[in-house]
This record gives C-alpha cells, structure tokens and sequence, in this order.
C-alpha cells in the first residue's frame, strides 16, 4: 500500500498526491476527464516535478473511463513533453478495468513513449507499479 504524505492537487476529476516514502508523484484520474481539469491537473505536476525533481510517477486510472480526443491530444503533444522537460523519466500506469477506457490509454501511452526520455509501463496493480518504479 502506497503511503500518500501530500496533496498537490485536487477536483473531481483528479487527485494529485506525492508518496514521500518511495518517492513518487501520484495521480487518480477519475471517470470522464475534462480537458480543463486534465490541464490544471498536468502543469501542478510539471511544476512539482521540476520544483521537487521527481523523476517518478504513478498514474492511478484505475477509475478512469474513456480520454476524448482533445485529452489524449493535449497529454501527448503537450503534458508528456512538458513532463520530459521538467525531469520526468519513469511513468508506472495502473490501467481501468474499463475496455474503452484501457484501449483509449494505451493509445496515449503508445505515442508518448516515441518523444522524450520517459519510459512508460503499464500494470494491473498499484504493488507492481510501484516495483518497477523503485527498480
């Protein structure tokens, strides 16, 4: 089990935490994001990374349903460079359970992975990615 120390950032879409314990910066994307939420969301955590240098994140989408276009644009060309740039180099997904939502992420986490320095994986529990994150 993750020891949550921080919060970051919160609404009802997203809750941005950082498990001081092993060091990692934490996201629960929840039901369907809104473009406005996932933004505020990604620049506090481009903004704790780089003010903290934190070089590992848990993405949590585990309550996560289907990323519109706009989302997965914005996350792509946008947050996950913006996330390389601020120091980000491993990025452990917990994936949904939901079909329509996991396929949606999987398409993000496809193209993310050919820009920048950040390795991505995705898991089934939170236990692995934590694993990996601290391998």
């Amino acid at each position: 089990m993750i020891a949550v120390n921080k919060a970051i950032y919160a609404d009802p879409f997203a809750e941005i935490t950082y498990d001081d314990a092993n060091k990692v910066l934490v996201a629960k994307w929840m039901g369907f994001l809104k473009i406005d939420s996932t933004q505020k969301g990604c620049i506090s955590m481009v903004d704790f990374v780089k003010r903290n240098k934190v070089t590992k994140h848990l993405s949590d989408q585990s309550t996560l349903k289907v990323l519109s276009k706009d989302v997965q644009t914005y996350l792509v060309t946008e947050a996950f460079p913006a996330l390389d740039r601020a120091g980000l180099r491993k990025l452990a997904v917990l994936v949904s359970e939901d079909i329509f939502a996991k396929a949606s992420v999987e398409n993000v986490n496809t193209n993310a992975t050919k820009m920048g320095n950040i390795s991505i994986r995705t898991f089934g529990t939170r236990k692995e990615c934590i694993a990996w994150l601290n391998e």
